[in-house]
């Protein structure tokens, strides 16, 4: 009988530890939490909503409640505009402006350094491309 009770509690024991290591090589790799969404915007007008209700669409799919921040640098097309329509739609989606104009050093960097004590993992989008409007007007020809 003794036997029985050492193979029963070697088992248990086996199993413990077999379950914890998955549970640790799973926890790496998969998480419940949505990543927050961080969009640097210049005059992004003809791809920020998509980009805002993509991001939205995915993470209710799936369940989890994401954040999106849109960092803009001052544009001067209707990015602004659209962002405020979006916030009534969207209630965890913030609107940072920024004027890299009036702040010494790097902007975004200074707000990312801010945010080093949110727990969030971060995910950085940058919207400022070169000649954006030019390939879309050439797409629209």
């Amino acid at each position: 009988m003794e036997m029985w009770v050492l193979w029963s509690v070697a088992l248990y024991v086996t199993m413990i530890l077999i379950l914890k290591a998955l549970s640790n090589f799973f926890g790496v790799y998969y998480h419940h939490k949505a990543y927050h969404l961080v969009m640097i915007t210049l005059n992004s007008q003809h791809q920020i909503e998509w980009m805002i209700w993509s991001y939205h669409m995915s993470n209710e799919s799936k369940g989890k409640r994401g954040t999106i921040t849109c960092i803009d640098m001052g544009s001067n097309d209707d990015t602004l505009e659209i962002l405020q329509r979006l916030q009534v739609r969207y209630p965890r989606l913030q609107v940072v402006k920024l004027n890299p104009q009036e702040s010494t050093g790097d902007p975004i960097q200074q707000w990312l350094t801010s945010q080093e004590g949110n727990k969030e993992k971060l995910l950085v989008l940058d919207l400022r491309e070169p000649d954006a409007e030019k390939r879309f007007e050439k797409l629209m020809a």
